[in-house]
């Protein structure tokens, strides 16, 4: 049964992860399945795999479920590494999941006041409709009461398109404040994961595009293939030419990065003069081409800015390419990358390398 890490919705921790509440029995039962599990399998029993292996043998999350499923038809050995990618990608809380359960929370109270305001608009609308149900039969019985019952209508009806301006004035309130947090939930997400100084996506969104790509790839069998970039010999040109000027060498690499790319594949800052690209529905060797286009790209880029007396040229990156094993530990896949990033550079830099998966 294939997975697909793009549809978990990671818990906020042991706390949320026994949000249902079983018996004490069925609490045991689960409990005794996991710590039996991780004796067969050779599983330190330490806080983080009891609670991987609790939801397992609870059968709550079909998610995790059918990765784990995946890892032992694949006869994946479940060390650290995968528990770790496990443990991340279902129970690690982030800020963005807390921001978006607060902005929730409150969208939640915002509407809960939004149905108020209707059902009284409701019972209004009711009571209206009642007096002049009344008001028709007392003027069929009695002719002489009509301006006394007109006059009764007039202020009722004044009354009514009061509260009604009322109840628009707060619609529209509630309708602002949705709005309101939807823009500032927007703006936490894309401050959390894009980079202040290229606008790329940062580490963080990396790793959960990292996650939600190799699920995808084992959900479907498609290629998934990554390069690992770095800028030759960037400390001599901070040396050379100062921080500032080395800031916007990299805002021009990533600017190379984002024409460079598809639409679906994931340029991101990976961290000081690292960058990475994450490439979807592509094997290794058309990844190697993705990384000799971006490399002959660069070469080709001038930096110019008003503090230079001459335009910088040769900035020049070293790749490495390595293509996803399905189901195998997503760190061995970077060391992959990043091994194959080292040869670039040993082997003279300005060039790329792809590293083939182990036997």
């Amino acid at each position: 049964m294939p997975l697909a890490w793009a549809e978990v919705t990671p818990a906020t921790g042991m706390r949320d992860s026994f949000m249902l509440i079983e018996s004490h029995a069925q609490a045991k039962g689960f409990a005794d399945a996991a710590m039996a599990f991780m004796a067969a399998h050779a599983i330190a029993p330490t806080p983080q795999n009891f609670v991987i292996w609790y939801e397992y043998h609870a059968g709550r999350n079909p998610d995790l479920m059918r990765m784990v499923e995946i890892m032992l038809s694949n006869n994946r050995a479940l060390d650290e590494a995968v528990l770790d990618d496990l443990y991340q990608a279902f129970f690690l809380s982030t800020r963005e999941h807390q921001a978006v359960r607060e902005t929730a929370d409150r969208v939640q109270k915002t509407l809960r006041h939004v149905v108020r305001l209707v059902n009284q608009a409701q019972t209004d609308a009711d009571s209206y409709g009642a007096r002049l149900d009344s008001a028709s039969g007392k003027v069929a019985q009695d002719v002489t009461a009509l301006a006394s019952l007109f006059e009764q209508l007039m202020q009722e009806t004044r009354e009514m398109a009061g509260r009604a301006e009322r109840l628009g004035f707060r619609l529209q309130e509630s309708a602002s404040t949705i709005r309101n947090l939807e823009r500032t939930l927007d703006d936490a997400r894309r401050e959390a994961n894009t980079d202040g100084l290229t606008g790329l996506a940062n580490r963080r969104a990396f790793d959960m595009a990292l996650r939600e790509l190799a699920g995808e790839a084992l959900n479907s069998g498609d290629e998934l293939s990554l390069l690992f970039i770095d800028v030759d010999y960037f400390k001599k040109f901070n040396d050379r030419w100062g921080h500032q000027v080395g800031d916007e060498a990299l805002r021009l690499v990533a600017d190379t990065l984002q024409q460079a790319v598809r639409g679906q594949d994931r340029p991101a800052r990976y961290g000081g003069e690292e960058f990475a690209v994450l490439l979807p529905g592509t094997a290794l060797n058309g990844a190697a081409v993705v990384g000799e286009h971006i490399r002959r790209a660069m070469e080709r880029r001038v930096l110019e800015l008003p503090e230079l007396e001459d335009p910088i040229t040769g900035i020049t990156l070293s790749i490495g390419a390595a293509n996803y094993d399905p189901g195998e530990p997503l760190a061995d896949w970077l060391r992959r990358a990043d091994m194959a990033l080292y040869r670039a550079k040993e082997a003279g830099r300005n060039r790329v390398i792809a590293e083939m998966a182990y036997a």
